[in-house]
């Protein structure tokens, strides 16, 4: 919950101006607001595809307009959710393994909640090798008039991701007036961007184009200590085009194309590990010791207690059966991480080295083409548009997969004789892998809608009729090799006995463990059909009360193939592949209708109230972030969502005090979740799907902007998110792995009243803004911003946690005749906190060879950086 300190530092300070406060494509319209009554101007959406002002739709929208986009520097969705109360935006280990939720309903697996649209395109996809859902749209080519961030379930609405919310990218479209801009933005840290564009009518009220050119340039706030490369490096630069013809009244065409190109070096990332592999006390069983950041802890079910455990080394268990008779077995514990992980440094990351060159791993290129074209026709009575899109997506990625580089200890020449029965060949040994993931993603989608909407009396309809398709094809080529320090000799024979039987030296002992990067590329491919037919009904019961009636029907065929061949049994430890390996595919097909009911009351001039109940749908689907490329075992059902909502929108004051509140209930079923599955060959941990059976989540959001003069804006907001889990218990599905039995105390894996992960209850914005003009004419802001949130955990059994953090930003700005200056402090109080982390596995330190500890990946956060943005309107 909040801290009274924190909370007095940020009413001081505030933040910056959300929602609805419409500007200038340019710059803050201080004039526009010097009249009279100074009210809050008038924000019109096409969140329903209709254009409508903001505060007449029964839905919780927030919108970002222009000016605020440029203001701030926002050049990505990581940018669009540090202004947005309610909307977080995570990137994992590489730039595609990206995660949208709103109002807490966080996406650990399967596609996002959140639809990405870009002029009504929906351009979201999802990631075959990590939990993530693709590189979202370049905003630095985006000539953007707003964009729009819809709460709640979309699905009737937008089709296929918007399972509860969705982002809208409006673009600017070019008119009759002339407009060239040149912007720059740089800071301290070395960040650089570039963006250039041009507007221009080529037939008066006919036709108008524009180009917009982009390029960025930035070094990374951190470094790798092991190779001193650059992290979290970008290079991008890109270009976009733009037509709109209108020849009459009635018929316009629409086309916009971009192309980019950008490379991202590997990401500053520190892990956290259960176990580490080094021990202050003997260690005869080459077990290492529970880490700083970890709990040795009895596994339910085994008769073990706590106070075992504080004198027992973890896994020790695993040799039981070798003690002599008169020797008490080992109490069964194991180590899991618990507890704040808030606080990390460059001086902790361990990223190894690409072992071919000796330098970082090469990190991201990727490649992006998107087209749209709209076509809209107009009559009397009705209006009919199609709506065209193709976007390609070509990118490679090669990481260091296990995230360290520490290398193993042994007992020392030849002690693998000592081991019986009748001994075993070089050293006993730890054993832990190296591993590079190099994989490449080649995706093309194709969106056609047909959309007829019209008026008749009281009703305003819609009907419309959507085709998406994907094509998505994976090359993965996880590279697994021995970590130094490990006997191959000795892993050679012990993963023979474990695997074959005790057949040393015999011919059919067929491991052979790389000790070296060895390519190992397994396709994969997945093609998604998309169709659904919608319908939007608007009854104007008397001029104050409407009902609304939605619906999509929806038909989903998704299509997969992969081959058996695994990364770690044919990769690392060398199995032959069978002479006749077989293309696997797995297909299903998923149909629903998903309603939304919604009604209005507008109460008074000033205040509108409204109610509704909507159903989100997300289609099944199977796992295929496995390492073995089997895809027919591991399949997931569909997810389901009911969302009961109630809301206000007001103005008052003679608009000068804006007030917003919504209150709601998910009921979240077939939750998509990740779980760890053991491979039957190697006894390892590797990831799986599974779905939980019943989830809640109670929400409240409360959003205030009030101008009390011409100069002074405060806006406050707020986004409560109770989460629980309902009903989720691993046995209920398949077998309780230890670690699931560790993360929740219980036998049977039970998750039961545990909070979403990733999901913070409590999130805030507040601000303060003041404007002016100077004598000469040229105007001036000033603004403090800044937001909250609470702690997030991190698993599902909720044992560790990323600590609540305030980030406050600066910016104050000079408007001249054609020059905008607007200098600011982001993160202004240096905040160092983690913000963002994800659960995984340590395949650097795996004790016995059998055993998978958990570990959490941190990506360390942006330290304050202050700099300077400049652009020039000719």
């Amino acid at each position: 919950m909040f801290n009274r300190n924190q909370i007095s530092i940020a009413v001081a300070a505030v933040v910056s101006v959300q929602g609805a406060i419409a500007q200038d494509d340019h710059k803050r319209e201080v004039e526009a607001l010097r009249g009279d009554d100074f009210a809050i101007e008038e924000v019109f959406v096409t969140a329903r595809k209709r254009e409508e002002s903001l505060q007449s739709v029964p839905v919780s929208i927030d919108v970002h307009t222009a000016a605020k986009l440029e203001e701030k520097g926002i050049a990505s969705l990581e940018g669009i959710a540090r202004y947005t109360p309610g909307l977080d935006f995570e990137t994992g280990l590489i730039p595609s393994d990206t995660r949208i939720s709103l109002r807490g309903l966080s996406t650990t697996r399967g596609r996002s909640n959140v639809a990405l649209m870009v002029d009504g395109v929906d351009v979201s996809s999802e990631s075959m090798t990590s939990a993530g859902s693709g590189i979202g749209p370049n905003l630095d080519l985006l000539d953007l008039e707003r964009v729009e961030v819809v709460k709640g379930p979309q699905s009737a609405t937008y089709g296929r991701s918007a399972f509860s919310g969705a982002v809208n990218y409006v673009s600017k479209r070019p008119g009759n007036t002339a407009e060239t801009k040149l912007s720059i933005d740089g800071n301290d840290q070395g960040f650089a961007k570039a963006q250039a564009s041009a507007s221009v009518p080529i037939i008066q009220d006919v036709l108008a184009g524009s180009v917009s050119l982009a390029k960025t340039e930035f070094g990374g706030y951190y470094e790798n200590p092991n190779t001193g490369g650059e992290l979290g490096n970008i290079d991008s630069e890109g270009a976009a085009f733009s037509l709109n013809w209108t020849p009459n009244d009635s018929f316009s065409v629409f086309s916009r194309t971009e192309y980019s190109e950008s490379t991202y070096s590997p990401r500053a990332l520190v892990q956290r590990q259960s176990l580490v592999n080094t021990s202050a006390s003997p260690d005869p069983y080459q077990l290492g010791s529970v880490s700083s950041y970890a709990e040795n802890r009895p596994i339910p079910g085994s008769g073990a207690t706590a106070a075992d455990c504080a004198t027992t080394q973890a896994y020790a268990y695993a040799f039981n059966a070798t003690l002599p008779p008169f020797v008490p077995p080992y109490p069964e514990c194991a180590p899991i991480i618990v507890g704040n992980l808030g606080d990390a440094s460059e001086g902790d990351i361990d990223l190894s080295p690409n072992p071919l060159t000796g330098r970082d791993f090469a990190g991201t290129e990727a490649r992006s083409l998107s087209s749209t074209l709209e076509l809209a026709w107009k009559a009397d009575a009705f209006e009919f548009v199609s709506l065209t899109g193709i976007h390609n997506n070509d990118s490679r990625t090669q990481t260091d997969f296990d995230r360290t580089n520490f290398t193993l200890a042994s007992l020392g020449p030849n002690s693998g004789m000592f081991v019986p029965p009748g001994g075993m060949p070089g050293e006993v040994s730890q054993f832990g892998v190296n591993a590079n993931s190099d994989t490449n993603f080649d995706t093309d989608q194709l969106s056609q809608e047909f959309r007829l909407s019209g008026t008749a009396d009281k009703l305003d309809w819609l009907v419309s009729a959507l085709y998406w398709t994907e094509d998505m094809d994976t090359l993965m080529n996880q590279q697994w090799w021995l970590r130094d320090g490990s006997s191959k000799a000795y892993w050679d024979a012990v993963f023979n006995r474990f695997i074959f039987g005790d057949i040393s030296g015999s011919p059919f002992a067929a491991v052979d463990i790389r000790t070296s990067p060895v390519p190992l590329p397994i396709p994969m491919g997945r093609d998604t059909d998309h169709t659904s037919l919608a319908f939007s009904l608007n009854y104007n019961v008397t001029d104050t009360l409407r009902i609304t009636g939605e619906g999509r029907y929806l038909e989903e065929d998704i299509s997969y193939y992969s081959y058996p061949i695994s990364a770690q049994n044919n990769g690392l430890l060398g199995l032959p592949l069978s002479r006749d390996i077989e293309k696997q595919t797995y297909s299903r097909t998923d149909t629903a209708f998903v309603p939304r009911v919604s009604v209005d009351w507008q109460a008074m001039e000033s205040t509108m109230f409204y109610a509704s109940i909507a159903e989100g749908y997300k289609p099944g689907g199977t796992n295929t972030t496995g390492d073995g490329g089997d895809i027919t075992q591991e399949a997931y059902d569909p997810e389901e969502l009911l969302v009961y909502e109630v809301g206000v929108k007001s103005n008052l004051l003679d608009n000068r005090l804006q007030l917003n509140a919504a209150t709601y209930l998910y009921d979240y079923t077939k939750q998509q979740i990740n779980a760890f599955v053991r491979d039957p060959i190697n006894g390892s941990l590797k990831p799986s799907i599974t779905n939980a059976g019943k989830s809640e989540l109670f929400g409240t959001e409360l959003s205030a902007v009030y101008r009390p003069s011409e100069n002074w804006t405060f806006y406050a907001g707020y986004v409560l998110s109770d989460t629980e889990m309902k009903d989720f218990t691993i046995a209920d599905v398949g077998d309780p792995t230890t670690l699931d039995k560790l993360l929740t105390g219980t036998v049977d894996g039970d998750y039961t009243g545990k909070q979403f992960i990733n999901s913070p209850e409590d999130s805030a914005m507040l601000s303060i803004r003041y404007d002016g003009n100077f004598a000469s004419g040229a105007g001036y802001f000033t603004e403090l911003i800044g937001s909250y949130e609470s702690k997030r955990y991190l698993d599902l059994g909720n044992n560790a946690y990323l600590p609540e953090y305030w980030l406050v930003d600066f910016q104050g700005g000079v408007s001249f005749d054609k020059l905008d200056v607007i200098f600011y402090v982001n993160n202004l109080l240096d905040d160092d906190k983690v913000k963002n982390g994800v659960r995984n596995v340590n395949f650097g330190f795996m004790p016995m060879g059998r055993f998978t500890p958990q570990t959490m990946d941190l990506m360390l956060p942006d330290p304050r950086t202050a700099g300077l943005r400049l652009s020039y309107n000719f």
